[in-house]
């Protein structure tokens, strides 16, 4: 690494974390310049636990990059808001959240990647955590600025320090957390015309279960669907219906994507909600009865 790029570097850490003075909370860690020399060249075969160095690149939106021979790389820890696409108009601080991705890997030399667990999403894309020429934290400088949203796509989840850094953005009202797409909407009024990334809540109404997963409906024609793997974990410990059932009335908030499907008649008949948004992680409940509020 170049004196020059090491001060580039630093630059942008001060600036990270003037952007949020007056709170405490745990700075991502950087790729060490060992890391960064023994890391290996990508192939388009990587593994999880190595880390892989990367020298040319294409900035597709603000999580994702393009890399040769059709290799693709989605940001794992983060979501930003959509561009434009199939003649719908760019969401509020999309192509914000690009050009600042853009312009802290614009002049380095090489970029840097680790694999997470869960490898690839549905589109095919491999799942990784980002680092820069100089090892910053690529996810931790967009949910600094209040241009990403966490999310937690695996069963890991997202590093601690991603979530202390939103909710200092989000306090300052940074970035997207100033605009009305962050708001948190409500299940009650949803309709299958609203789709895709969403912060929702509602009042639950039912619970019901298939063999792996817990479906908890909501006011309206939402339900959300999490694997009872992830209940049964720390912090909620749920294993039988009996103790989710007591979720009955109270209110949770939670993140995701918002899918619709077309019910057939016997499943409307049995009470199935159209629109579903699946949790990977416990993480992407906000607020749930037993959850701590931080």
């Amino acid at each position: 690494m170049t004196s020059i790029k090491r001060l580039v570097s630093m630059a942008l850490a001060c600036v990270l974390a003037g952007l949020s003075a007056g709170h405490t909370y745990a700075q991502c860690p950087t790729l060490s310049e060992s890391s960064m020399k023994q890391a290996l060249t990508w192939s388009g075969k990587p593994v999880v636990g190595k880390t892989y160095k990367v020298q040319n690149w294409r900035v597709q939106d603000g999580d994702s990059l393009g890399l040769p021979a059709g290799h693709r790389l989605r940001l794992g820890q983060i979501n930003t808001t959509e561009m434009a696409s199939k003649g719908r108009p760019a969401e509020a601080f999309a192509q914000q959240s690009k050009d600042q991705l853009t312009q802290q890997l614009r002049q380095q030399d090489a970029i840097f990647l680790q694999l997470l667990p869960a490898i690839k999403d549905h589109y095919g894309r491999w799942l990784v955590k980002l680092y820069d020429g100089t090892g910053l934290n690529v996810e931790a400088s967009l949910v600094a600025q209040g241009l990403a949203y966490v999310i937690s796509m695996d069963g890991q989840g997202a590093a601690r320090c991603l979530w202390q850094q939103e909710k200092v953005a989000r306090s300052q009202e940074l970035g997207l957390w100033q605009a009305a797409i962050s708001q948190v909407r409500k299940a009650s009024i949803l309709t299958a015309k609203q789709g895709g990334f969403m912060r929702l809540k509602g009042a639950v109404t039912d619970i019901s279960q298939g063999q792996h997963h817990w479906y908890i409906g909501l006011e309206g024609h939402v339900a959300v669907k999490i694997a009872k793997l992830r209940l049964a974990q720390a912090p909620l410990r749920i294993t039988s219906q009996t103790q989710l059932e007591q979720w009955i009335g109270q209110t949770i908030t939670a993140r995701g994507w918002l899918a619709w499907r077309k019910l057939n008649k016997k499943q409307r008949k049995k009470g199935f909600k159209a629109g579903v948004m699946n949790l990977n992680h416990v993480h992407m409940l906000e607020r749930a009865p037993g959850l701590s509020s931080d």
